[in-house]
């Protein structure tokens, strides 16, 4: 544990509490430090210097009221009874793990899944206590705020336990019961903050230690934010381009991002079908799309809930778990993972959530969002289908997003990645009562707009 704080691995402001003594389990431990060093190896743990700025969110309203009882859900856990912290700053410092009682949440449940991922393994009873009462406590935070939300690193914590986080590598699957309640959690960060886009495509330069050296301690986070500024959009003179931005603001908090002026005007999209809009329908930002509830993200491929089914999906012409990265990786990356979708137009063979990356040859990976689309093709309920530019595909758009119609997965298959891992790929077929693929869609002048939205921020 002394390694791991030089390391700069293990906070160190937290007091250890001797109030909780554990006397029923006595698991065998796995070295701290070993298990540490995997997870900053795999990437899995953001830090202040290189944690991606692509996607932020922005305070909420004071009036917004959650939409979904996080705690209602959080007690089907059937965790053993114990008194947790509900404000963000005692949550980051409370001992979940008594063994490890500095750590951070964020880190106990990275440390955890890297031990599953690498045992082939399930959750120990002790694990199982320890993550539950950390989901727990987050579900009871009274409401989300950006501050809290980055203080806590709820969206990787989320993204973690739902088995999407695409750093991790191999099979892994927390119980449903977690996923529900960080589904229940990911549904109110929805509704409570907003979700912006960032404008400038440059990934941030790292400022962390080079590798083999430890640096210096990281210091804690400031919990103050930087007063946040909106401005108009550069004045375009054009009727189509005042319709497609219409409700979205420049906000120039840290990197300059799009945001929508005000969240009332957002439609959901936890909604099946055409949801109110066109085939054809093109937008030049994924928030333009997320404001009208064409899809639920500005990032991520598939728009989905647990049990209920999958929405929404974006085609790019190649891997969707790839659509968060800057587009100066995705070049890079372009073409790489075209053995695992194809796209034929009114036929799409789509896979889920790391296939790419999977190297387990029986198991693939069951994220939430591949149990969604199974959901979806046991219902046999419609996915709205949007393609990205990007691919190459010749269905995709050359610039922006495009909303193709109406779709239903007719069939899924094992398949096997370039690793020779297995992972799930689905079949969809085409809804034949709706209008054809619109491919001339964008128009001249909504690719002009889209080039000069590009060069102007």
């Amino acid at each position: 544990m002394d390694q791991a704080e030089k390391m700069g691995l293990m906070p160190t402001d937290a007091a250890a509490s001797n109030e909780h003594k554990d006397t029923k389990l006595a698991a065998a431990r796995t070295p701290v430090v070993d298990t540490m060093a995997e997870v900053e190896e795999l990437g899995l743990m953001p830090t202040e210097a290189t944690a991606c700025d692509e996607h932020k969110h922005t305070e909420p309203d004071a009036a917004r009221t959650p939409v979904v009882d996080t705690v209602a859900e959080a007690e089907k856990m059937d965790l053993e009874p114990i008194d947790l912290p509900n404000e963000p700053e005692k949550i980051l410092t409370f001992p979940f793990d008594l063994r490890s009682p500095t750590m951070r949440p964020d880190r106990l449940i990275a440390k955890t899944t890297v031990q599953m991922v690498r045992d082939k393994r399930q959750l120990t009873t002790k694990e199982y206590q320890t993550i539950g009462n950390i989901l727990k406590a987050l579900s009871s935070i009274a409401i989300f705020t950006t501050e809290n939300v980055k203080l806590l690193e709820i969206d990787w914590v989320v993204s973690c336990i739902l088995g999407e986080n695409p750093r991790v590598r191999g099979p892994y699957e927390f119980p449903e019961s977690f996923q529900k309640v960080v589904l229940g959690i990911q549904a109110r960060l929805e509704d409570e903050v907003s979700v912006v886009e960032v404008a400038n495509e440059t990934p941030p330069t790292s400022t962390s230690p080079p590798p083999g050296t430890t640096g210096k301690k990281r210091k804690r986070r400031n919990s103050t934010l930087a007063r946040s500024t909106t401005r108009e959009l550069p004045d375009i003179q054009s009727v189509s381009y005042r319709g497609l931005m219409r409700g979205i603001v420049i906000s120039d908090e840290g990197n300059a991002s799009y945001k929508l002026a005000d969240r009332s005007t957002r439609v959901p999209a936890n909604v099946f079908g055409h949801n109110g809009l066109q085939v054809g329908d093109w937008w030049p930002k994924w928030i333009c799309a997320l404001r009208d509830g064409a899809h639920g993200r500005t990032q991520g491929g598939i728009y989905s809930r647990l049990g209920v089914g999958a929405f929404s999906i974006v085609v790019s012409g190649k891997s969707h778990c790839f659509l968060t990265l800057p587009i100066t990786v995705l070049i890079k990356l372009a073409g790489l993972y075209d053995d695992l979708d194809q796209d034929y137009g009114n036929t799409l063979y789509y896979s889920g959530n790391k296939s790419h990356d999977n190297e387990d040859p029986d198991q693939p990976c069951m994220t939430s969002a591949i149990k969604a689309l199974q959901q979806s093709r046991a219902d046999r309920r419609p996915i709205r289908v949007l393609r990205t530019s990007g691919g190459k595909a010749r269905h995709c758009p050359a610039k922006g997003l495009r909303y193709d119609g109406l779709y239903r997965i007719v069939d899924n298959e094992l398949a096997k990645n370039r690793k020779g891992g297995a992972y799930i790929r689905f079949q969809l077929v085409r809804d034949t009562n709706q209008p054809n693929i619109d491919l001339s869609r964008p128009s001249q002048e909504e690719r002009e707009i889209f080039d000069r939205l590009k060069s102007s921020i």
